[in-house]
């Protein structure tokens, strides 16, 4: 046998195979081309932190697990959190995502619950450590179940796409009995050229419903919304190599709940408000004065504190660039500390002895902030990374100015 034969043969085999594994290739439109979130926003843990330019978030409705970045203090530490949606992960994250389409409405919230884990360090050194959660339980528009948005085009392409591939099924049934080898290559250039086809059919239809994403998220950007969150977080002391020591008792050690919701209004505003509760145990210092003797005795205690904050975002935009002003408020349950410390402590003093008194000046906790406002913005760079920026004034129930705090957060989905 001529070696040309024999390279006719192997081109042959080749092109066979090929044609072969190509034929039970379906020509699908990617998922990954349909917008699964609308919005990017920050996780649950670092909400609570307030290590977030914008302390109201929008909507959480990413379906991917998500790295956030905090920059708080300017200094490269370890500030950061993890993401992610277990039972959308565990039942719903499929290639065909009817299942979800077809759930019950009750597992359908449930799937939005989303986990966060994650630790900071403060201005003060402070090792912060908290885990958190917050899933919707009303929202205007779900991505998933408006793929009727896209059926126009999915049909525009169907006719297109199936005469290519009765065109290559003919000339793949006559390649198969075809026995002359000269009309061989001939036959099989015109099923790559099919091939080629289809793909370009494909490009345009993907492009097409790139175009169409976009377009819908900036319909849908700012649907209203309404979801529930919770965290928990200690703070603890540390040493000079970063180990953990004593939990801290302030308001950077507690438990919280609170309840966020949003009102789009057109296609560029965005009003969003919360209510949320904070429990901890609050400290306060004071000192007992002999009034005989002149002596003084410095002391402590602790309360049961629950610190109630509201607070209005006001955001004007689009999905991939928007500024907000935000006013936020902070108001402890318990705002009276001299009647705590006369009340609470009515049995310690007695025990001093008759001269024994409450020096009332002396009585101090931690500085709390009653007023909080703040300018910034999100930047969408990419599909996968956004960034969140602002500047933070915060001020005493006198409205007198206490500090000044540029915040940036930048987060990545792990697609």
């Amino acid at each position: 046998m001529q070696k040309s034969s024999v390279l006719i043969i192997v081109f042959c085999l080749f092109v066979l195979c090929s044609v072969k594994a190509q034929s039970n290739e379906e020509a699908v439109v990617p998922d990954k081309l349909f917008p699964k979130e609308l919005n990017v926003s920050s996780s649950a843990v670092f909400e609570l932190m307030g290590v977030t330019p914008s302390q109201i978030s929008r909507s959480s409705d990413v379906k991917d697990f998500k790295v956030d970045w905090s920059f708080k203090s300017w200094r490269l530490n370890p500030n950061i959190s993890l993401q992610g949606q277990p039972i959308w992960e565990l039942i719903y994250n499929r290639k065909d995502i009817s299942k979800y389409v077809n759930a019950s409405a009750f597992m359908q919230k449930l799937s939005s619950l989303e986990l966060s884990l994650g630790t900071v360090q403060d201005e003060d050194g402070n090792r912060r450590i908290g885990f958190g959660g917050k899933i919707n339980i009303l929202r205007s528009h779900d991505p998933l179940l408006k793929r009727g948005y896209f059926d126009s085009t999915l049909v525009n392409y169907k006719s297109e796409i199936e005469l290519n591939r009765q065109t290559r099924q003919q000339l793949k049934n006559t390649l198969d009995t075809l026995k002359d080898l000269s009309q061989f290559k001939a036959l099989s250039s015109q099923i790559i050229d099919i091939d080629n086809q289809l793909n370009q059919i494909l490009a345009r239809q993907r492009d097409e419903i790139l175009a169409q994403s976009k377009s819908f998220a900036d319909q849908f950007w700012n649907s209203s919304f309404l979801d529930v969150g919770g965290a928990a977080v200690f703070t603890y002391l540390t040493d000079s190599v970063g180990s953990l020591k004593e939990l801290k008792v302030n308001k950077k050690t507690g438990n919280a709940l609170w309840l966020t919701g949003g009102l789009g209004l057109g296609k560029r505003w965005l009003i969003t408000g919360m209510v949320r509760g904070l429990q901890y145990r609050e400290r306060l210092d004071f000192v007992l004065r002999d009034t005989l003797n002149f002596t003084e005795v410095p002391l402590d205690t602790t309360i049961n504190q629950v610190l109630l904050t509201y607070g209005l975002n006001i955001r004007y935009g689009s999905p991939y660039f928007n500024f907000f002003v935000e006013y936020f408020s902070d108001l402890r349950s318990i705002s009276d500390k001299t009647k705590v410390i006369l009340e609470g402590n009515s049995e310690r003093i007695s025990e001093m002895g008759p001269a024994v008194v409450v020096d009332i000046k002396s009585i101090t906790w931690n500085l709390q902030p009653a007023h909080s406002l703040t300018v910034g913005g999100d930047w969408r760079i990419s599909r996968n990374l956004a960034l969140n920026f602002g500047l933070r004034m915060e001020f005493d129930t006198q409205w007198k100015k206490q500090t000044f705090i540029p915040i940036s957060t930048l987060s990545c989905l792990m697609r």
